[in-house]
């Protein structure tokens, strides 16, 4: 049975005692470090907050800047087109001014030979006509 005495009362302070030097000595730096590492831990989580962060903005800083590239891009696709599109007409439109001149051309040297022609064949005419008449008729004329 427990009897109640000075034992009791020397046990319960030796306790006491026992619990406060573990407490020095054990708990309390126990406590402080595992307060640091949670300080620490909550630093680093700040920093990977941050650099999520700054990662999301860089993301669409860059999505952005993607865009607008492609805009550029597509304006001046646009533009070089229709500046193709220019430069084809004009070499058209050369190319048939020219075509147009080469033809007057060749129209007029054909109308020259043709003329030069007959000119030649009419001085050739009067020859074979006369040699032809000298033939049917049998005599010089």
């Amino acid at each position: 049975m427990i009897s109640i005495n000075i034992t009791l009362l020397i046990q319960m302070v030796s306790f006491l005692v026992f619990v406060f030097l573990m407490n020095m000595v054990l708990y309390r730096p126990i406590r402080r470090m595992v307060a640091e590492r949670q300080s620490r831990i909550d630093a680093q989580q700040q920093d990977i907050d941050r650099a999520e962060a700054e990662k999301s903005a860089a993301i669409e800083e860059f999505d952005s800047k993607i865009l607008d590239a492609r805009k550029l891009g597509r304006l001046r696709i646009q533009e070089l087109k229709a500046a193709a599109y220019e430069q084809e007409k004009e070499m058209l439109q050369k190319a048939t001014e020219d075509g147009a001149a080469q033809l007057q051309e060749f129209r007029a040297r054909i109308q020259k030979d043709v003329a030069k022609a007959a000119k030649d064949l009419k001085g050739q005419v009067k020859t074979f006509s006369v040699d032809l008449a000298q033939k049917i008729l049998g005599r010089t004329i």
